[in-house]
């Protein structure tokens, strides 16, 4: 695998620092930038990556996915540090535990839209020309079964502890096909890493995230097309298209 220049948001907790430790394990010569809210959470999480024995370049990028003025100051430290970026991991989110018709609720449901929907199309946006000059460039979202419409009507999931969240992912999916419409040198991808225990969901989770984070590898090392634009997961060691 050739060497690239990889952010992931959200990166240095749960999921998204899963994310980073497996992919810098497999793949020590690409350059991690761990796009973080604040820099001192990044310089703690490369710390740990370090006392791991994870010998990649690592780099904090502080963003604030629901801030456009911290969005373009993130895209313009990238260019200026590193010049180009080859893939963006939409990673970043959130999820509240509330119900319709509590107080809040509509609140709520405005918050989570913008973090997991319009974020997502704000922060890919900001990086499009970085990505651009990319001789195969990526944007992969984490998103999950929830977002599956099929599955959701299908009986196979049962009900959430977040309707927004559910909402938010489906809507994610829409937002990345149509996105892939407008850049279509661009590899849009969206990846189910599973119900992992992380802080996001109090540790309830069946998954371990390294084990989650399996599926951002295969995508990310797949330099042959094997694995087109689609909906990914991976269970029992292969990779399979989640149906819309």
């Amino acid at each position: 695998m050739s060497s690239k220049i990889i952010l992931v948001t959200g990166a240095n907790r749960g999921i998204g620092f899963a994310i980073v430790q497996r992919l810098a394990t497999a793949f020590p010569q690409n350059t991690y930038l761990l796009g973080v809210r604040k820099f001192s959470s990044g310089e703690e999480a490369i710390s740990t990556l370090r006392a791991q024995g994870l010998t990649a370049t690592f780099s904090p990028i502080e963003i604030d996915i629901t801030s456009d003025t911290s969005i373009a100051f993130a895209a313009s430290t990238v260019e200026s540090k590193f010049g180009q970026l080859d893939i963006l991991i939409n990673n970043a989110a959130v999820a509240e535990l509330i119900k319709p018709g509590v107080p809040g609720f509509r609140e709520s449901c405005n918050r989570t839209l913008d973090a997991n929907v319009t974020s997502f199309l704000q922060v890919t946006s900001a990086f499009l020309s970085l990505l651009h000059l990319s001789a195969s460039p990526k944007v992969i979202n984490i998103s999950s079964a929830r977002g599956s419409v099929y599955r959701q009507t299908h009986s196979e999931l049962p009900p959430t502890a977040s309707i927004p969240y559910s909402i938010s992912k489906m809507a994610m999916n829409i937002a990345m096909l149509e996105m892939a419409k407008l850049e279509p040198k661009v590899l849009f991808q969206a990846a189910s890493p599973g119900h992992c225990k992380t802080a996001f969901n109090g540790f309830r989770g069946t998954k371990d995230p390294l084990d989650g984070a399996e599926v951002v590898v295969r995508l990310v090392e797949d330099e042959e097309g094997r694995f087109s634009m689609g909906f990914w997961e991976l269970e029992e060691g292969e990779m399979r298209s989640v149906p819309w």
